[in-house]
């Protein structure tokens, strides 16, 4: 058997499987009720009974430079090395979060993507992007899935429109430095727009209830705004990327956060490229709605581990 773990910034999830096809025994936890790593696999495997599970694949809400990792929206740090040590002897694969999830694209099927204007996926380069807590971002090149920490480039200039100049100046006040787009494309930005807008009127509101409420005036202002730098977002990464073969996004956030009667607008902003218009018009671009993508992606790289 494979222990299955997708460990991001806020929740935990585990899942085993003995034909890296099907997986069992699910369980979610909170990250912040653990103290480490090793902590988060003892407790599911005693919570599920499992002995002798030697096998893991694990990805992480990190960048893996090296044997020690340092998760980047909590405390938790361990070493692969040792985690191998300890409980996976038969064999352990560590990535990156995003990357584990973009494993699960490699085997699409029919109604995995809902499609933002111009469809059909081609074979050329990929990305998948999922704000969440933070903003990950994973390239695929063929059979290859690469981790970037793209989240954390500035905000450019050219998407200055002026309701987001007004929460950008805001935030470099408050905090001392020019906002990264994962400061804003994520459960904490959302939240960050919804006070800015609102002169922090109703600031007991989460993130979630602001996306599905949108039931005033400020909810629907910080859904606008927040799709719109989203879109221009994506616009630069698909250039960066070269990604004509599709850009894909996934994550409950946006699946709250950018509804059908948002597509038009949404994609008209993504195509909106002074020179290279053409090009960004063949790009796919569409919503994964595979559910526990994590899951899924970990199958497929648990095959690796076979």
């Amino acid at each position: 058997m494979i222990i299955i773990a997708d460990l991001g910034a806020t929740n935990a999830r585990f899942c085993v499987t003995k034909d890296c096809l099907t997986c069992s025994n699910k369980a979610n936890y909170q990250i912040n009720d653990f103290d480490s790593v090793e902590e988060l696999c003892f407790t599911y495997l005693q919570d599920k009974g499992l002995k002798n599970v030697k096998m893991a694949v694990i990805g992480v809400a990190a960048p893996i430079l090296e044997d020690k990792v340092s998760f980047v929206n909590n405390n938790l740090e361990f070493s692969i090395k040792n985690l191998e040590k300890k409980i996976f002897s038969g064999g352990l694969i560590v990535v990156n979060d995003l990357e584990l999830q973009a494993y699960a694209l490699f085997n699409l099927k029919d109604g995995d993507l809902s499609y933002i204007g111009q469809k059909n996926l081609t074979h050329g380069p990929k990305i998948l992007v999922a704000p969440g807590t933070g903003l990950g971002l994973a390239g695929i090149l063929g059979e290859n899935v690469i981790a970037t920490e793209a989240g954390h480039i500035n905000i450019s200039d050219k998407e200055m429109r002026s309701d987001l100049k007004v929460v950008m100046d805001r935030f470099a006040k408050e905090n001392h430095r020019a906002p990264t787009y994962e400061d804003f494309l994520s459960g904490k930005g959302i939240t960050y727009f919804y006070k800015a807008f609102s002169g922090e009127s109703n600031t007991n509101l989460s993130s979630e209830e602001i996306l599905l409420a949108r039931r005033d005036d400020y909810s629907l202002k910080t859904i606008e705004v927040l799709n719109y730098l989203l879109s221009s977002y994506l616009r630069y990464m698909a250039l960066v990327w070269g990604a004509h073969g599709g850009v894909l996004l996934s994550g409950s956030i946006v699946k709250s956060l950018l509804l059908e009667e948002d597509y038009q607008e949404f994609r008209n902003t993504f195509e909106d490229s002074e020179t290279m218009r053409d090009f960004m018009r063949a790009v796919p671009l569409a919503i994964v709605l595979i559910e526990e993508i994590g899951y899924v992606g970990g199958l497929e790289l648990s095959k690796k581990l076979k």
